[in-house]
């Protein structure tokens, strides 16, 4: 798949991918070919390896049209300028002569050409009976047996192989010095070619184009494993990350962040509040928060609760209390609109709480909510298949086709994408100053986690012949209401970064 047949926006399924689209400020570069970009717009595409290397390929051939030598050799002079363009012809206009001089390559400049004489000298071929001693084995060799680089440097085939291979597969080097003593010319590619098996070359090739990636700010691997994708994105800077998210997705889809390389979509905090939650949560990782965050006894009879879903109603089997995970209270008169699960409340005066402890309060707070979301998700990813079982139950217990009975599929899909919102809306949270600002934040992060409840409990629902029609369109409304929430939190959270909207309890400028 090409860069140009790619498409974020997952026009193909019902609800794929539509909150990553114009109005998020993130969309595939293919899909605006020819379209004015709105303001603030952060376009990207993704590159397979032969898309990165025809990159490399054109930088090369672009440069070689500017500076008079081989593309093996324009191609080492980039390296060695970390692939700055502008400073390799910057310096070539200064001094030509050190610049080839700092990258230890000979310079022969461009000389007048020689007229061939009027008569073909005759010229005897001693060479296939020369025998080379080679400097590293001590053996003598044909000539057909060795190979000379560019710098006049000759040795056995064997020998080249067996040197290049070490540099390559395990060091991990694509800039390798020759093997004469003292020579520090590079050995270009085309000797590297003729020299080891493709394997090996293909290996070059991969650690060139790794070196191209970490000197270039606007590409950028995919960390998904296995994953061979690179991802372009111009105009993610540093200074950016404060006001932008910038979240992108290669054509594997994988949706990672451009800013930080978290391998998971953090919006709506910034990679500066991710960094410092992400510190804070590993110091913090063996307390005792993290027996909070995953336990959990009934407040009635007092046994022992394990969370078996994502749902936070939770049912205790030994004396069958309803009551929420998180806020531990009787469900009839639970509810997500009255700062009970979601809002921080501060602790009454007590003069014998420290700071140190009200700070530690309110992290814990924060953190068991992020930490249930994140489970909940995991646990949910069980829903997936169970959801292609359901789909099937539906089937059979009424007439409806594949597409008609796949609404389950697609409610799983809407809850995994809420919840990772969800989870990060508390890292924000933490961090953002008190005032109303945050309390407006909070009703729309409650707004979508009651949602999100109401449609993980339908998941749970039996599917029987007489009543699976009604469950099929009170799931579909209730998914689009979700979805609508999920866009609505992320718009308000993504303008507000942007507008500087936000103020926050610590420093991330």
């Amino acid at each position: 798949m090409s860069d140009s047949d790619y498409s974020l926006d997952g026009s193909d399924a019902e609800y794929a991918f539509s909150d990553y689209d114009d109005s998020d400020g993130y969309v595939d570069d293919s899909s605006t070919k020819g379209k004015e970009k709105a303001k603030g717009e952060i376009t990207f595409r993704s590159l397979s390896p032969d898309d990165l290397q025809g990159m490399i390929d054109e930088d090369i051939q672009n440069l070689a049209a500017i500076i008079p030598c081989e593309l093996p050799v324009v191609s080492i002079l980039l390296r060695h300028f970390h692939w700055d363009r502008e400073r390799l012809l910057e310096k070539y206009a200064e001094d030509v002569c050190e610049v080839f001089t700092s990258a230890s390559e000979p310079y022969d400049p461009p000389s007048s050409p020689i007229l061939p004489p009027t008569k073909r000298a005759r010229v005897e071929d001693s060479s296939a009976n020369t025998k080379y001693l080679c400097q590293i084995c001590y053996d003598d060799h044909s000539a057909d047996e060795t190979f000379e680089t560019r710098c006049g440097h000759r040795f056995c085939v064997t020998c080249w192989q067996t040197y290049l291979e070490s540099k390559i597969k395990e060091e991990g080097q694509c800039t390798i010095k020759c093997m004469g003593e003292g020579c520090k010319t590079t050995v270009d590619e085309s000797a590297i070619v003729k020299l080891v098996e493709k394997p090996c070359y293909e290996r070059y090739q991969k650690l060139v184009q790794e070196s191209y990636v970490a000197a270039n700010p606007a590409l950028r691997y995919c960390p998904h494993p296995s994953c061979t994708q690179a991802v372009h994105c111009q105009g993610i800077t540093e200074s950016s990350l404060s006001s932008v998210v910038p979240t992108v997705s290669c054509a594997e889809n994988h949706i990672f962040c451009f800013g930080c390389g978290l391998d998971s979509d953090h919006k709506p905090s910034s990679c500066k509040l991710v960094k410092l939650w992400l510190k804070n949560a590993k110091e913090d990782a063996g307390t005792a928060s993290w027996i909070k965050a995953n336990t959990r006894t009934c407040p009635k009879c007092h046994q022992n609760i394990e969370k078996a879903g994502g749902c936070n109603r939770m049912l205790c089997r030994h004396c069958k209390y309803q009551f929420c995970w998180l806020c531990m209270r009787k469900w009839e008169v639970h509810g997500y609109n009255d700062a009970v699960c979601s809002t921080w409340k501060e602790p009454d005066p007590d003069e014998n709480m420290t700071d140190a402890k009200k700070s530690l309060e309110k992290w814990l707070f924060y953190f068991d909510r992020f930490n249930n979301h994140e489970a909940s998700a995991s646990l949910e990813q069980g829903l997936v298949e169970r959801a292609k079982e359901k789909v099937v139950e539906v089937q059979e217990a009424s007439s409806m086709s594949w597409i008609e009975a796949n609404f389950m599929e697609t409610a799983v899909d809407e809850l995994a994408k809420c919840r990772r919102t969800l989870k990060w809306t508390y890292a924000m949270a933490h961090f953002l100053a008190a005032g109303n600002k945050k309390e407006m934040f909070e009703d729309l992060q409650a707004n979508l986690e009651k949602a999100v409840e109401d449609l993980s409990q339908m998941l749970e629902e039996p599917i029987e012949a007489d009543t699976v029609q009604s469950l099929r369109q009170k799931m579909i409304d209730k998914t689009v209401y979700v979805q609508k929430r999920h866009e609505l939190l992320r718009q308000d959270t993504a303008a507000g970064l942007s507008e500087g909207r936000w103020q926050w309890t610590v420093e991330i400028d």
